[in-house]
């Protein structure tokens, strides 16, 4: 079959397991216009600095944005966390979603001249899957019991237990292929994070803690197509949003990461730089802590739904630059489905308490001390008010807040939790099971509502079973109709993500689970 040249959906990317993919965005790619013959640079400030540069030892967006221009995985993401073959030309999978087969592009080098073949992509899961390495994304792929080497260009993956997810799993930005000769084994692992090697269009420079992070383009990048189109990148670490945006201004950076709704029309009044837009994976919702009384009921649960005016809250504090769910999931997740919203009700919200027995009651409210977190408090704390709940807010540093959350049931004095998740597989599975499932609560995971369905697990169980793409959509289906009825929380947004860009570059993003996408970035 002929190799396709446009990127692929995800639903069409299930279907092509097996078959023949070429790089994704070709066409695009090469219609951006050359690199200018002089020495060029792009400079990106983002909004914290990055913490580690060994994608299997990363576990923060600041560090994954630009790791994403010196690495590459199996299979990634595009800008629009859509699923794209990377170092992989095809793939299989089992019916029983035990046994995951790559057959690997030839002729790749990594930036160090160490060839790219199978025992290249065997060191690397026997390295993440080693516990003794102490990697950070150990859980993420412990479930690979085996990785075999089947011939130069072909590896095999068979997991645990059945896990339909896998390919998903593959194509987070931790499954980026590091080069064995420059990493090291045991105790020396996390070294690698300091001078990094991969394959992808940019080779690392230098990396100066807390100033700057230097990547320059590698000259014999694998993909002509794809190759970077301009000479180096420099990434700085800019915390304060308002320097992020007068360094746009100023022409001393051409992208930021991120920009603060309050702070959009300030770059959009500039005649030099723009807001780029992307629809997030991000939701948000209260967690109501489903093991303690009155959240035991579900009418009190569905009440403090109807209670809120969740579109009043995103034009408010978000600027408008939200959309209210109808999903645990957010629509560019694989697997969402549109199910219902609550709308905006207080009488309703009044009379299903009355019908519960419940005429009134005080509770705790946790959130973040962070200045978005503390509005949105203020917010549910009013409008719950309304209805007869009186809400006690406690915001929290991070740290604080982590503990706090994370005790086991018969110690956690959680009842009201506003949080937020971003599924980074861009799969159901991870949008629902760390979150939802009886196997989650805490101090296991994010369950923060304590939950426990068992017609929801078992769906989620089915779902992971198969590598049958219909199959998983269908208890997909069924576990968000069970959440969004039950209601475990109070439903409230997704957001959109934003970035400030130089009117002289392009094609640079913010993905929509907040990774920086830069790797296509060129001047006009």
């Amino acid at each position: 079959m002929t190799t396709e040249t446009k990127r692929i959906s995800r639903r069409k990317f299930f279907r092509l397991a097996g078959m023949s993919a070429a790089p994704a965005a070709g066409a695009e790619a090469a219609a951006a216009p050359a690199a200018a013959a002089q020495p060029t640079e792009i400079v990106i400030a983002q909004y914290a600095d990055l913490v580690s540069l060994d994608p299997q030892h990363t576990n923060d967006n600041a560090s994954y944005g630009p790791e994403k221009l010196m690495f590459e995985g199996l299979i990634g993401f595009n800008e629009k966390m859509e699923m794209e073959a990377m170092l992989a030309e095809r793939w299989e999978a089992s019916d029983d979603a035990t046994t995951f087969t790559f057959y690997l592009r030839k002729g790749i080098k990594f930036h160090d001249g160490a060839p790219f073949n199978a025992e290249a992509v065997k060191y690397n899961f026997d390295r993440v899957t080693n516990p003794d390495n102490k990697l950070i994304r150990y859980g993420l792929y412990r479930i690979i019991e085996k990785t075999e080497v089947i011939d130069e260009y072909t590896v095999k993956f068979t997991t645990s237990e059945p896990f339909g997810a896998m390919l998903a799993t593959f194509a987070h930005p931790a499954g980026g292929i590091v080069s064995p000769l420059a990493a090291k084994l045991g105790e020396e692992a996390l070294e690698f994070g300091k001078a990094p090697v991969g394959t992808g269009p940019y080779k690392f420079v230098e990396w100066v803690p807390g100033d700057h992070l230097t990547v320059e383009k590698f000259a014999d990048y694998w993909n002509p197509e794809q190759a970077g189109k301009v000479d180096r990148f420099i990434i700085k670490p800019v915390p304060e949003a308002g320097t992020r945006i007068s360094m746009l201004q100023a022409g001393d950076a051409q992208f930021i990461n991120q920009v603060p709704y309050p702070q959009v029309e300030l770059v959009k009044g500039s005649s030099d730089a723009s807001i780029v837009e992307n629809e997030s994976v991000y939701t948000y919702w209260v967690a109501m802590n489903t093991q303690k009384e009155p959240f035991t009921d579900k009418r009190v649960r569905q009440a403090l739904n109807y209670a809120i005016d969740k579109q009043a809250i995103i034009d408010s504090v978000l600027a408008g630059y939200g959309q209210v769910i109808d999903s645990p999931l957010a629509p560019r997740v694989w697997g969402y489905k549109s199910t219902r919203t609550y709308e905006y009700d207080p009488e309703k919200a009044k009379a299903l308490l009355a019908e519960a027995g419940v005429s009134g009651f005080k509770t705790t409210l946790w959130a973040s001390d962070a200045t978005d977190a503390k509005q949105v408090s203020v917010a549910i704390q009013g409008q719950l008010a309304d209805i007869g709940v009186e809400v006690e807010i406690m915001n929290m540093e991070a740290a604080t807040l982590n503990a706090e959350r994370f005790k086991p049931p018969e110690e956690n004095q959680s009842m009201l939790n506003f949080a937020g998740w971003s599924p980074s597989t861009g799969d159901a599975d991870w949008g629902l099971r760390p979150l939802l499932s009886k196997e989650s609560i805490p101090p296991v995971s994010f369950n923060l509502a304590f939950w426990d369905n068992p017609e929801f697990d078992e769906q989620i169980k089915t779902a992971l079973g198969t590598a049958d793409e219909a199959v998983r959509l269908e208890a997909y289906a069924k576990a968000q109709e069970i959440v969004m009825e039950e209601a475990p929380w109070i439903f409230l947004w997704r957001t959109t993500v934003l970035g400030g860009i130089s009117n002289k570059v392009g094609d640079m993003w913010i993905q929509p689970d907040g990774i920086g996408y830069y790797r296509k970035g060129y001047y006009k």
